[in-house]
């Protein structure tokens, strides 16, 4: 019995001595403490909270645990805390993603060894009308694409360089802001904060990436109309000239003329008929928590009322564009589009709201509330429409304190 009884006593006393102190735990956060976007078990998560927990919650479940005669070995790596210089610019990083949506045009226009008069031959972006026009900068109007057949169309079409260029521009400014995406999702750059209070739903990035670039109602019809547009020359003759550089002033104007007109056909998709809403804007609403990727999953009726409409009515109210501004404008416009639907803010969202700029937590108050909110890169027409509601007034409700 008295063996017995030190053996025990033996046992007991090196099992305390393993014991892991509380303070000198490691931490992994669970999935739904962190991002679950390259976890497989994210597609069974259901409450997909990123918040850590607080410190003192912490250290009483690891103090509880130590209690155990057989504790559980938790590793605990708090969240980077930014009380440097440093760390509390790196999340302002995330504005270059800004200038980086025109890296192409600016890339072709300013740069020599990769000047689009350098790359491409002359005939692809200017148009010959006698054997000097060549010599003529100003009747740099947009190549002509002859085809084989000549009997094809009633007229000749487009060279589609500029139709590429334009693509190829939104493609490499869509890259930037993914790359940028990735890091602040995955909290390298700072600690993201979820919109709503319950918080970001979970995915696995690849495939929801995957899912985004896929939709038949996003990209592909997007590049449909462009396509088609551009070849059959349906757009104001200067938007194929290559003459001068980017036009931020019209650039602008695209911004405001396409968000008025978006504006109105999402009021009018919402109000006009239940039957127009369930075939056109629902689908889209099926997200009242959306993340980034759900920007463009939606419908073809909803893309077609809401985007490429709008997108004709722009182009011939502004009709003095080149190919570099109608380049930026495209760019910007769908990455914005993209940003707004983020299910994490971002730095500059408090500044970009004060002066009315559509940042994703006003966004999001459309997508939980539905009739507030119908803005997308500005919020003004809603200001003036009394449709507006500022994401502060749920704070602490539906919404994360300080979004």
């Amino acid at each position: 019995m008295a063996t017995h009884s030190q053996s025990s006593n033996r046992g007991i006393n090196t099992m305390r001595q393993r014991r892991i102190p509380p303070e000198k735990a490691e931490f992994t956060p669970t999935n739904e403490e962190s991002s679950c976007s390259d976890s497989a078990s994210c597609s069974s998560g259901s409450g997909g909270d990123h918040n850590h927990e607080s410190s003192a919650e912490s250290q009483n479940s690891l103090s509880s645990s130590a209690s155990k005669v057989n504790p559980v070995k938790v590793s605990l790596v708090p969240s980077p805390q930014l009380t440097t210089t440093a760390g509390r610019l790196l999340p302002w990083l995330g504005l270059l993603v800004w200038p980086s949506l025109l890296a192409l045009p600016l890339t072709l226009l300013h740069t020599y060894r990769f000047h689009y008069s350098y790359l491409f031959p002359r005939s692809w972006y200017a148009l010959q009308t006698s054997p000097d026009a060549w010599l003529d900068k100003s009747l740099e109007l947009g190549g002509i694409w002859l085809w084989p057949n000549d009997a094809l169309t009633a007229k000749p079409l487009r060279h589609p360089l500029g139709l590429i260029l334009g693509i190829s521009a939104v493609a490499v400014g869509h890259l930037f802001l993914l790359v940028y995406f990735r890091l602040h999702h995955q909290q390298l750059l700072g600690p993201t904060t979820p919109i709503q209070s319950r918080g970001a739903p979970p995915y696995i990035y690849s495939r929801a990436l995957l899912h985004h670039l896929s939709q038949p109602g996003g990209f592909f019809l997007l590049g449909t109309y462009l396509s088609v547009t551009w070849l059959l020359d349906l757009l104001p003759p200067s938007y194929y000239s290559f003459q001068g550089s980017i036009q931020y002033t019209n650039v602008v104007l695209c911004l405001l003329t396409q968000d008025l007109l978006q504006f109105l056909m999402h009021k009018l998709e919402h109000i006009a008929h239940p039957k127009l809403y369930r075939l056109s804007h629902k689908p889209h609403h099926k997200f009242t928590n959306p993340k980034l990727f759900d920007a463009f999953d939606g419908s073809v009726p909803d893309t077609v009322l809401m985007i490429l409409l709008p997108l004709f009515l722009t182009a011939h109210i502004v009709r003095t564009c080149n190919v570099w501004t109608y380049m930026a404008f495209g760019s910007i416009y769908a990455n914005w589009l993209t940003f707004i639907h983020s299910e994490v803010t971002f730095p500059w969202e408090k500044y970009f709201r004060a002066v009315g700029l559509g940042t994703a937590a006003d966004h999001h108050v459309h997508h939980k509330f539905f009739k507030w909110n119908f803005g997308h890169l500005f919020l003004w027409w809603d200001w003036v429409a009394g449709s507006y509601r500022d994401p502060r007034d749920v704070w602490g409700k539906e919404f994360t304190v300080g979004v």
